[in-house]
């Protein structure tokens, strides 16, 4: 037995070294930017009820009360080139920015009507992937890459604005920076997150696909209080 035994600690000592050396001893980051894409970057707000996510909110306008429409632009890439990873082919940009506009048109269209041109009564959602990282698949095989942590998973890092169609004024602003869900970190998702990391950009487009929810999800809540405060004012106006 305790032959057995030191057998299988050396065998977990080798794959630790083997990932190590394949990962460089470093795990890259997703970093927040500021690219230029936004139409301004005063006013982000860390909010912890959207993971974190910096957001800023125009204050002055009632998005429910104005806006019943959303074009949705083509999503953009502003990534450095400098960057390794950064050195995508084309097939595979238009792959990830087809499925955030597909997702993101998902969770609007149950709220507001799609159109594609600009308008009264029309607000502009635009967004740039300013930072990209591919999965390494060969560390998300074995679980005993995965437990070391990190170094195979992929994300990117966004910044999104929703402005009017007409006149450009801010009404939204997103910018956030994520890597994907290790399955050994997540046990509830686990299959799923697995899965995830055995394709190339499969952990990019989870975080992509969360983003989309947040930011519907954020819409949604911001029309609610616009009707409930309607509701109040036309209700004071009969009192």
């Amino acid at each position: 037995m305790k032959n057995r035994s030191c057998v299988q600690f050396k065998v977990f000592l080798i794959n630790c070294v083997i990932v190590f050396s394949l990962t460089g001893c470093a795990i890259k980051k997703m970093e927040l930017t500021e690219s230029g894409f936004l139409s301004g970057y005063s006013g982000l707000v860390e909010d912890e009820e959207l993971e974190g996510m910096r957001v800023y909110r125009n204050p002055d306008v009632n998005i429910g009360e104005r806006y019943s429409k959303i074009l949705i632009a083509p999503v953009q890439f502003k990534l450095d080139p400098t960057v390794e990873e950064h050195d995508m082919d084309y097939k595979d940009r238009r792959k990830i920015s087809d499925y955030f506009h597909e997702k993101l048109t998902e969770g609007l269209i149950k709220s507001y009507e799609i159109v594609d041109e600009p308008g009264e009564g029309v607000a502009l959602f635009r967004a740039a992937i300013t930072d990209v990282l591919p999965n390494k698949v060969y560390l998300n095989l074995h679980w005993s890459t995965m437990l070391i942590g990190g170094g195979g998973i992929g994300g990117a890092s966004l910044e999104a604005e929703l402005v009017d169609s007409v006149t450009n004024e801010r009404l939204l602003s997103f910018v956030d920076a994520k890597k994907g869900k290790s399955p050994m970190k997540q046990p509830s998702h686990l299959i799923r997150n697995y899965k995830s990391g055995l394709t190339k950009w499969g952990h990019t487009k989870d975080v992509l696909r969360n983003w989309a929810k947040i930011m519907v999800k954020n819409l949604d809540q911001l029309k609610e209080k616009g009707a409930i405060e309607n509701a109040k004012s036309s209700l004071e106006d009969e009192l």
